[in-house]
């Protein structure tokens, strides 16, 4: 802030107003007269005695009628300052006001864009089978017995433009059926995967009767899984799947139990890696088609790892490239 430049003069400036009035030292005397009030046309020093008085009255008091003057413009100044401030204020209040109808107006549209989402989201149906590289795939499920990492189910959004989060309950085969020849003709697919944004397997009886469908339509079937189908079902299923999947492809992800777990994360703990390891031998043993997968994003040492495992427990391996954008 600057400071009040508008400062009284000081007491000296009057000093030397009258000084001046001793016209270098000298004085004059005045002289008495009887009755004398100045007036006595006889008397010249009388006659400029008055004047000379009221002259100086004069001098001595325009510094302080200035002053005064001064004080009184300041105020006016003042007051004019702060009728303009007021006036600026006045006119800042439309602004004020202008800007936060603004804001509200924005926020309410942001507010209908996210209601209209979600209602749109509500309203949209579910997505039972879809299309990828010629290939149908089937998404009878959102439960999955694993947290993974790298799962492209995280964020629950689209996949490849397709919206496979189920928001109004798991379909029954009849119910994919119909979505399916809602579709067209679909004998120009080479296969139906059962693999959608859950564990295909927590649908067994259900997968189980879709492959009866798809091989009178010939297509081939495959399950891609994450091995635990005996866990989570507490049975073998793997009797079920004979004779109507063609191939059971597991994913192995890693080489042991604690990596396996650290990226996983599944719900049955360390116990899930052996038991994805029996599963896949089981399958071998009742003549299921069955090999494991891992992603080549793993590194090298962990890729030798994997294909040593495999070997030992005589299931092929299958190293498929990484899906960085859907």
């Amino acid at each position: 802030m600057e400071e009040n430049k508008n400062i009284p003069p000081k007491d000296g400036a009057n000093v030397g107003a009258n000084s001046g009035n001793h016209h270098g030292g000298r004085h004059r005397r005045k002289k008495k007269h009887k009755g004398g009030n100045g007036n006595n046309p006889n008397n010249p020093n009388g006659q400029n005695n008055q004047p000379a008085q009221n002259q100086n009255g004069q001098k001595q008091q325009q510094p302080q009628q200035k002053q005064k003057q001064k004080q009184q413009n300041a105020g006016q100044q003042g007051g004019q300052k702060q009728q303009n401030g007021g006036n600026n204020n006045a006119k800042n209040k439309p602004q004020n006001n202008q800007q936060s109808n603004q804001n509200k107006n924005k926020q309410q549209s942001q507010n209908n864009n996210q209601n209209n989402n979600q209602s749109k989201d509500e309203n949209r149906k579910d997505t039972y089978a879809y299309v990828l590289d010629g290939t149908l795939y089937i998404n009878l499920t959102n439960k999955c017995s694993n947290g993974c990492d790298f799962c492209v189910r995280n964020e629950r959004t689209s996949y490849y433009g397709h919206y496979l989060w189920l928001k109004h309950g798991e379909p029954s085969a009849e119910k994919v059926i119909a979505f399916i020849n809602g579709m067209g003709d679909i004998t120009k697919y080479k296969e139906a995967v059962f693999c959608g944004f859950g564990e295909p397997t927590y649908r067994v009886d259900e997968m189980v009767a879709l492959c009866d469908y798809f091989h009178e339509k010939g297509l081939k079937t495959r399950l891609n899984t994450n091995g635990q189908g005996n866990l989570i079902n507490k049975r073998d299923i793997v009797p079920q799947l004979k004779g109507k999947i063609d191939l059971v492809n597991v994913s192995l992800n890693a080489s042991c139990a604690e990596k396996y777990q650290k990226i996983c994360r599944s719900q049955f703990r360390e116990m899930a890696f052996d038991a994805i390891l029996e599963f896949a031998k089981t399958c071998r043993r009742n003549g299921v088609n069955c090999r494991f997968s891992i992603v080549d994003c793993i590194g090298e040492e962990e890729v030798e790892a994997c294909k040593k495992l495999c070997q030992s427990v005589n299931v092929p391996l299958y190293i498929r490239d990484y899906i960085t954008d859907s």
